[in-house]
């Protein structure tokens, strides 16, 4: 059995993007990936689940202005986002510091 391949978030945003730009107007989004897969290098099948799951459809409407389900998106988003940039200070300030004290050492 071969390897499972593990794709980046980015990366399936692009071909959830890519399927929804190039899609036919009377065309389904199951064919779409069958066309479309082959381009990508990944399964019909895996491209199709990504885009149900990315694309919002019939099956997941989109949350209501307003609502608790869109605070909720929000709030876990600007949490996401807080960790990451709180992580990039922290490299930001390690790397301050280490070359900071580099410079100390020259002037000696």
């Amino acid at each position: 059995m071969p390897a499972k391949k593990e794709y980046t978030a980015e990366f399936k945003e692009q071909a959830v993007r890519f399927v929804l730009e190039e899609i036919e107007p009377d065309e389904s989004r199951k064919h779409a990936c069958d066309r479309l897969a082959p381009k990508l290098s990944v399964k019909a099948v895996t491209l199709y689940n990504w885009v149900k799951q990315y694309a919002p459809g019939p099956a997941r409407p989109a949350a209501a202005p307003g609502s608790i389900e869109e605070l909720r998106a929000q709030n876990a988003a600007l949490r996401k986002e807080n960790r990451e940039l709180a992580r990039a200070n922290a490299i930001l300030s390690d790397a301050a510091a280490f070359f900071g004290a580099a410079l100390d050492r020259q002037r000696r």
